[in-house]
C-alpha cells in the first residue's frame, strides 16, 4: 500500500507580495506627521499636564496668607482661644508681665 498524495495544505503565512501590498495600503491611509506635531505631542502635551498638576499642588500654598514666626510682629486680627477675660470673671492680666528683649524662639532665628 502506498500513500495516497492529498490535497495540498493550505499556507498559513502571507507571501512576500501581500506584506508589501498591505503596508502600502496601509501606509496610503496615513500622512506623514512633521517635527513641529512631533514635538507637539511629545514634548509640550507631557510639560503642560505636569504644569497643571504643578499648579493645582501649589495654588492653595500660595493663596494662603505668610505662617506668623516667633519674634515677628504680629499684624492679623486679635485671635482669643478662650472666653472673654471679662466675661469670664478673671481679673485683667498685670502689666509689669510682658516680655521684653531680644526675640527667640525653637526657630532659632535670635
Amino acid at each position: 500500500m502506498s500513500a495516497q498524495p492529498g490535497p495540498p495544505l493550505p499556507n498559513k503565512f502571507p507571501q512576500a507580495t501581500d506584506l508589501v501590498a498591505a503596508h502600502s495600503a496601509a501606509s496610503a491611509r496615513f500622512t506623514a506627521v512633521s517635527m513641529v506635531q512631533t514635538v507637539l505631542i511629545y514634548v509640550v502635551t507631557p510639560l503642560v499636564v505636569c504644569l497643571v498638576v504643578a499648579l493645582m499642588v501649589m495654588a492653595p500654598r500660595m493663596a494662603r496668607r505668610p505662617r506668623y514666626r516667633v519674634g515677628q510682629p504680629w499684624t492679623y486680627e486679635p485671635l482669643f482661644w478662650t472666653a472673654n477675660p471679662e466675661g469670664a470673671g478673671l481679673p485683667p492680666a498685670p502689666e509689669e508681665d510682658t516680655v521684653t528683649g531680644e526675640p527667640g524662639g525653637a526657630r532659632g532665628s535670635w
